[in-house]
């Protein structure tokens, strides 16, 4: 395979040919801000939420990029067209727009030049867990370490350092490597898995979170209207580890599989089939606006040998 081509600081180059300064405040104080998005069947999906969306952390923590949106956009599509003769006919990309605040000289605080870096990563390496996911649902697990309290920094903005997630996430591993986190705030509603947005279905109808605690996955938003569409009754509320146990389906929502059931909780089977009703019926519907079967392409991606060499 090609070496992937990227975006850094105003030029396009090899992964291998991009430097970063080891004075960069990425390095020794997690300041940067990230997004990702990815593509459908070779297609660029939802790029300018998630864009939106990187802009407004950016302005959060006062980071100028030096690009408009639009620029990021373009940039964004550039990288994707200079490597979209590496994807296999089943695989995708994500997308990933990273920016860090840069290295400043002595005693100042806030850098001049921010770096700048766009590129893309495959989707295929991780579609094995994709797979067991739809077949059999993900194992839940609700873990010790809390989301941080919006008094502190707000987590609607995408930010590197997000060292409590990570915890959480090796908390659960440590337990049963294969169980995903789910987090709860300070006061003990449910806010988020580390790297998803959590759903619950109860008698026919569609809950999840409030925002505040949780980041407003692009996802998350999308099934939200997909729900609206399809007449199934949703609402954003507080939601406890009780109203878990009593769900009839339970599911979370990220970039990379969309819809992940989730078939355990806490060591508790959730009601089947997995996926559920709901849960498929909005899978089905998230499928017909990607414009390609989510569940199929994962099979596929598995099944096609030159996945494994990537």
């Amino acid at each position: 395979m090609e070496e992937l081509i990227c975006y850094f600081n105003g030029n396009y180059m090899k992964e291998s040919e991009v430097k970063i300064s080891i004075n960069d405040r990425a390095l020794w104080r997690g300041t940067a801000v990230f997004d990702v998005g990815r593509s459908y069947n070779h297609v660029p999906f939802f790029w300018e939420e998630h864009i939106d969306r990187l802009y407004r952390s950016l302005c959060y923590v006062h980071i100028d990029p030096g690009l408009t949106p639009q620029e990021m956009l373009s940039i964004s599509h550039e990288v994707f067209e200079c490597n979209k003769k590496n994807l296999d006919p089943g695989d995708d990309f994500y997308i990933h727009q990273w920016v860090s605040i840069g290295t400043p000289t002595y005693y100042q605080f806030m850098p001049t030049q921010a770096n700048v870096l766009v590129r893309c990563t495959y989707l295929s390496p991780i579609y094995e867990s994709h797979a067991k996911k739809y077949r059999e649902g993900s194992y839940l697990v609700v873990a010790n370490t809390r989301q941080i309290p919006p008094q502190c920094v707000n987590v609607s903005a995408k930010l590197t350092s997000r060292w409590c997630n990570q915890l959480a996430d090796l908390e659960v591993k440590m337990v049963d490597p294969e169980a995903e986190a789910l987090m709860l705030d300070i006061n003990g509603l449910v806010a988020e898995g580390p790297w998803a947005n959590c759903f619950m279905v109860k008698d026919g109808k569609l809950f999840t979170p409030k925002l505040g605690n949780i980041l407003d996955g692009v996802t998350r938003g999308t099934i939200l209207r997909l729900a609206k569409e399809l007449d199934i009754e949703s609402a954003e509320k507080d939601l406890y580890v009780y109203d878990l146990y009593n769900a009839d389906e339970i599911f979370t929502t990220g970039t990379g599989y969309t819809i992940g059931p989730v078939g355990k909780f806490n060591g508790r089977a959730v009601a089947k089939p997995i996926p559920g009703p709901i849960t498929q019926q909005l899978l089905s519907a998230f499928s017909k606006l990607a414009g390609v079967d989510i569940v199929e392409r994962v099979q596929h991606v598995i099944s096609y040998p030159k996945a494994e060499a990537k």
